[in-house]
């Protein structure tokens, strides 16, 4: 059995090479989109000088990164979603906080205590910090949302068959296009966000959901059955995208069609008899115990280090869940998708014409009846796996089974996209 192991994680280790080898094409690409990274970075950031003027709370997005970065440093952990919450008080989930954190003590090393001095430091905008902070966007960005965009456009052209060099040219013009979407390269190195933590997190999920467990099934899995549904890599992505999901709530969106996926996986029969209960609800097991540890894994600190021995679980997760979720300053408040954006501008204006405290409850509703054919699509589609799998550009069935996963992958994104809107 230790030998079925070592070789499981061998053969995990591979792949992973195999996956990760990246031509000079490519890297061309990764250096122009550093390029433009670098260049929209030259520009003012969200709030610079106190753009916005306001009387309270000095600046924009910057302000309130290095801010964060300024309570996690000092404070203990139970003062985190606590202190002065009128001045950009911390409002994104555990993960975002740890690495405030450790970006603080970076920038109280490179740069000077005085970027990060308690109370002092507001409004700090020294040039040499301004430059460390952009470049902590561009690291995180090639840790992060590099490698996971890479690892995604190369699974979604691997099926095309075409020679190598057009494979290496539609691919390395597929990975730019994808790293110089203007919406993130201007939120998160103009505006200023680490938005591509979360973001290719969520990617890497997708990925590591979509792949089978079959050779890491052999002899890897014997307590669970022998299975190709819930496995190995199905246990990473589910890890992956909790820890998206706490560094920034706004992954949410995707979690229905993720769920749905999932789901559907572990109904999935690996013959033609119809799969056990059991075997159902132990796959289920796995993947609840994935995702329960994964959160205490990030929770649990806050609830150690609580400011009284006498408080519950609730009374201490619960300021931090409405900092992160502050729906009692109403919907808009929120975290909210794009199809309420636009239906709070004219002519519609729900933003007006609904009271504030009906808009959320509404909007959980609507939202649920719009994402369930995506949900029951993809929910299907975990379930039957590889047993039937029509390939939509030939419509004929595939017998690959690169092009099966694959299939699946776009189909999850698919999915992600519209549970997003």
């Amino acid at each position: 059995r230790h030998d079925h192991h070592q070789s499981s994680i061998i053969i995990f280790i591979k792949s992973q090479n195999s996956t990760m080898k990246i031509d000079v094409p490519v890297l061309l690409t990764f250096s122009l989109s550093l390029l433009l990274r670098s260049l929209v970075a030259l520009h003012p950031h969200s709030g610079q000088n106190n753009h916005h003027g306001s009387a309270t709370a000095y600046g924009g997005d910057f302000e309130a990164q290095r801010h964060w970065m300024e309570i996690t440093f000092h404070l203990k952990l139970n003062q985190w979603y606590t202190h002065d919450k009128s001045y950009w008080g911390l409002d994104y989930p555990p993960l975002t906080a740890y690495g405030s954190y450790a970006l603080g003590w970076l920038s109280q090393v490179f740069v000077g205590e005085a970027s990060v001095a308690l109370h002092d430091s507001r409004g700090y905008e020294d040039a040499t910090h301004k430059a460390f902070m952009r470049f902590t966007v561009m690291l995180l960005d090639c840790v992060f949302y590099f490698p996971f965009v890479y690892i995604i456009m190369k699974r979604l052209h691997s099926e095309q068959g075409d020679g190598r060099k057009k494979f290496m040219k539609n691919l390395s013009v597929g990975i730019l296009g994808v790293l110089i979407q203007p919406s993130l390269v201007i939120i998160d190195h103009g505006h200023f966000q680490y938005n591509s933590v979360c973001l290719g997190l969520a990617l890497g999920s997708f990925h590591y959901m979509t792949l089978d467990d079959k050779e890491y099934d052999k002899g890897y899995n014997n307590t669970l059955g022998k299975t190709d549904c819930v496995g190995f890599n199905a246990i990473i992505g589910s890890v992956l995208f909790c820890l998206a999901l706490n560094w920034k709530q706004m992954v949410l969106y995707y979690s229905p069609a993720v769920f749905a996926y999932l789901l559907g996986k572990c109904f999935r029969s690996n013959s033609s008899k119809h799969r056990s209960i059991m075997k159902i609800l132990t796959q289920v097991g796995v993947l609840g115990v994935t995702v329960i540890t994964t959160f205490v894994f990030m929770w649990y600190p806050f609830y150690h280090y609580r400011r009284d021995t006498n408080e519950t679980m609730l009374d201490t997760f619960l300021p931090i869940i409405r900092r992160i979720f502050p729906f009692s300053r109403g919907l808009f408040e929120g975290k909210v998708a794009n199809l309420w954006c636009v239906a709070s501008l004219q002519p519609i204006s729900i933003r007006k014409r609904i009271p504030i405290a009906l808009q959320p409850p509404l909007a959980l509703g609507l939202t649920l009846v719009m994402i369930l054919p995506f949900c029951i699509l993809l929910f299907r589609l975990g379930q039957l796996g590889d047993s039937k799998m029509v390939d939509c550009q030939t419509k004929n069935i595939s017998s690959s089974s690169s092009k099966k996963q694959n299939f699946h992958l776009k189909a999850l994104l698919w999915g992600a996209a519209g549970t997003s809107t």
